[in-house]
């Protein structure tokens, strides 16, 4: 039977040293920035009239869905490089934490039920609208999650002198994938929620 640490060691050290700084960079912007930035409307008064947030007693409930954001980088970056598929880990990883992140941010930020900018108060009472009006906001927390994610690999690259594609093809490519990736995060999100009467 293989040694579970042997097997971990091996598989989390096999890439680019570049790539698992990123993973573990990765890991602590879904821990920290998302409470920074609930801070920042706290803090500023022009965000806190735009989308004032909840008190800090309901992010500290909220506050397993970044450990979780943060287990899923984690657990993906374990997928053995015979199969490793970097679109695979856009997709599942990326997105799937994308999509913890962004109910993170829907819940603490009073979305569900504020009367700022965004609001989906009026949507709460039925089902299909709140779940598509949720993706359509996905769409755009995704791409800015992607966009960033991307630069920190373009910036990477560069400093290490690495080659990449100056087509703009992979890269629109792990956009899809995480974008592809949040929406079927979240639908699993929704449904276990619905499921237990929490939407």
């Amino acid at each position: 039977m293989p040694n579970p640490l042997e097997y971990l060691i091996e598989n989390i050290s096999w890439y680019e040293p570049i790539y698992n700084l990123a993973w573990v960079l990765f890991m602590v912007y879904a821990l920290t920035l998302p409470p920074l930035t609930l801070l920042f409307f706290h803090k500023i008064p022009f965000l806190n009239r735009i989308l004032p947030p909840l008190a800090w007693s309901q992010h500290r409930q909220t506050y397993s869905h970044l450990i979780a954001a943060a287990w899923v980088i984690f657990s993906f970056r374990l997928i053995p490089c015979w199969i490793f598929n970097d679109k695979i880990l856009h997709f599942l990883g990326g997105g799937i934490a994308i999509a913890l992140v962004y109910e993170y941010f829907i819940l603490n930020l009073n979305v569900q039920q504020g009367d700022g900018l965004i609001s989906l108060r009026n949507l709460t009472g039925s089902s299909p609208a709140y779940l598509f009006a949720n993706l359509f906001l996905l769409t755009f927390f995704s791409s800015f999650f992607s966009v960033f994610s991307e630069l920190y690999e373009f910036v990477s690259k560069y400093v290490a002198g690495y080659q990449f594609d100056s087509s703009g093809f992979d890269t629109w490519l792990d956009i899809l994938a995480n974008m592809t990736g949040a929406y079927l995060g979240y639908l699993i999100l929704w449904l276990w929620n619905y499921r237990t009467k929490k939407t």
